[in-house]
């Protein structure tokens, strides 16, 4: 079984993927692999509020807690997994990343990261 350290190596290491940040649900970063190796510190301050947000407008909407939060943004794309009730990943992204299969994976091996933290 990967460790987390290798989880996120491998994330990263996907064309397009500029960080991986797994943090606590109370914004203290777990692991990281951060391209420019000084954002995910202020990242993982700031998911959390995130998927708060997406879940309260999930509820809101009838539709349960947020799993996964997909944010566009100017230069690229964040997305925030839900892996437990107190884990987090984060993961930014360029904006010729290949989303699709990003996503995909990310939901596809969901379990598996879970299990590592």
């Amino acid at each position: 079984m990967p460790t987390l350290r290798e989880l996120t190596e491998a994330i990263q290491q996907r064309p397009g993927v500029q960080a991986v940040v797994i943090l606590g649900a109370d914004g203290l970063l777990i692991e990281t692999h951060d391209r420019a190796q000084n954002h995910a510190e202020a990242i993982a301050a700031r998911v959390p509020a995130v998927a708060m947000s997406a879940s309260q407008l999930g509820d809101s909407a009838g539709s349960g807690d947020a799993s996964l939060a997909l944010l566009e943004f100017e230069r690229g794309y964040g997305v925030v997994l839900r892996l437990s009730p107190h884990v987090l990943l984060f993961v930014s992204a360029a904006p010729d990343v290949a989303l699709s299969e990003l996503l995909f994976d990310l939901r596809r091996h969901r379990a598996s990261m879970a299990a590592l933290v």
